[in-house]
Parts: structure tokens; sequence; C-alpha cells
């Protein structure tokens, strides 16, 4: 599945603190987020409130996908399973790239932590470690998933 891009993003909703959708805060009011695509600046992880933004967001994505096919020419019902139109799981640009990515961040987001005491530098820090530990997880979660369904032959 290729990553959306959310274009225009003011700096709290590119570094994943605020929502793309509504620009809600997601570090001082108690709102669920979800991941919804990428920012096209540093390839940074965005999100978007749970109720209502990310199903708005999904319903965009689905239409267009109807869409897209439909001029394509393309039957929904051609029994190509979805895995197949994902690409590789391990490429840079699959969830192994991805979870690489976030490794990384968090590892840098460790450095940073060590060295600095400044408390707005620090919950900002500590709010990017928590965005990039929840997709860690959820990719290493994908990766094992599907290396496990691989393995099962």
């Amino acid at each position: 599945m290729m990553e959306r891009y959310f274009w225009h993003l003011n700096a709290r909703q590119a570094d994943g603190m605020a929502c793309v959708v509504c620009n809600a805060d997601f570090l001082n009011a108690k709102i669920t987020s979800l991941p919804v695509g990428r920012s096209p600046a540093d390839e940074s992880q965005v999100f978007a409130c749970k109720d209502p933004c990310a199903a708005v967001i999904a319903d965009e994505a689905d239409r267009m996908a109807r869409d897209m096919r439909a001029a394509a020419g393309a039957d929904e019902a051609d029994g190509e399973d979805a895995t197949d139109r994902d690409g590789p799981v391990f490429c840079v640009d699959g969830h192994f790239g991805s979870l690489l990515r976030d490794l990384r961040a968090l590892a840098g987001a460790e450095a940073l932590l060590a060295t600095s005491d400044d408390i707005p530098a620090l919950r900002f820090l500590l709010g990017l470690t928590a965005r990039h530990a929840e997709s860690a997880m959820l990719r290493a979660r994908l990766v094992l998933a599907w290396t496990k369904e691989e393995g099962a032959d």
C-alpha cells in the first residue's frame, strides 16, 4: 500500500503533534489518534483524530481508489490478492524500511533526551518518542505477521 502524503502542514502537524485535518493538539487534549500518512518534508508519520477525521480520510482514500480503478478499467473482483499489490515487505519503502526509520528516530531522540535540560524541548522529544515508538511497535508486528505467513508453508 502506498503511503499518503499530506501537504501544507504546520509545524505541529508535520511533527505528529496535531491532527492533519482539524489541527487538534494531541499533547494537551486527550484525543485518540491514528497514523494516516507522511509529511513530504522529512517522511515523518502524521496523525489524525480517530473520530471523525481518520474516518473521513479513509472514506476519501477508498473513493479515490475506486475512481482510479474505474478510470483504468480494472475490475474490483479480478481475484488479485491485496498482498500482491502492496509489494515486498522488506524493501526500502516497505514496512521493514519504515520500521528501521522509526528506530533511527528513536535512537536520535534518546541521544537528544540525554543531553537536553530545556523543558519545552524535552516535552517535544518525549512526544516524538511516543509517536515513533508506537509506529515501530505496529510495524514490527506487521513484519512479524508477514514472516509468519511466509514460513507457514
